[in-house]
């Protein structure tokens, strides 16, 4: 059935409130879904450094440490159990001797994926209590919310 055109559409103000209020909910159902899958591997901030990591591959753990809110050494304390787990390489940077890089590695990558994997399973039974329409209505509003906070 298509949207009631008659209806008055919602003022940005008032979908930025239903966005404040509903993300944090969505963002500690994910959350706890990683956490669950990642305790095997890694604590649920070791998860979002690999990720930080594989997203944006010869990072420097000065970019880890800005992203996760953490001090440099707490950053690096995690890159280095990373390391050690076989999750991460580091590498000297071609352009700076005295910069380090940091790569995700096949095994790394594998773990990131089983992780997601069983996250995303998690969150799909979740959604699956909803209608077709409920659930492409999610679709429309999530693609509203990647234009709108995609880097341009």
């Amino acid at each position: 059935m298509p949207p009631d055109e008659t209806l008055a559409a919602p003022s940005p103000a008032e979908c930025a409130d239903a966005v404040l209020d509903v993300v944090p909910a969505v963002m500690d159902a994910v959350r706890d879904a990683m956490r669950r899958h990642a305790d095997a591997h890694f604590s649920v901030p070791q998860f979002r450094c690999l990720n930080f990591i594989h997203r944006q591959p010869g990072c420097a753990v000065g970019a880890v440490a800005a992203f996760l809110g953490v001090t440099m050494p707490t950053a690096s304390a995690m890159v280095d159990r990373l390391v050690r787990a076989g999750a991460v390489r580091t590498e000297t940077a071609p352009d700076d001797r005295r910069r380090t890089q940091l790569h995700i590695t096949p095994e790394g990558r594998a773990q990131l994926r089983q992780i997601r994997r069983a996250a995303h399973a998690d969150l799909s039974r979740a959604l699956a209590r909803h209608c077709a329409a409920d659930l492409q209505a999610l679709q429309q509003g999530l693609a509203v919310l990647q234009r709108s906070f995609s880097a341009a």
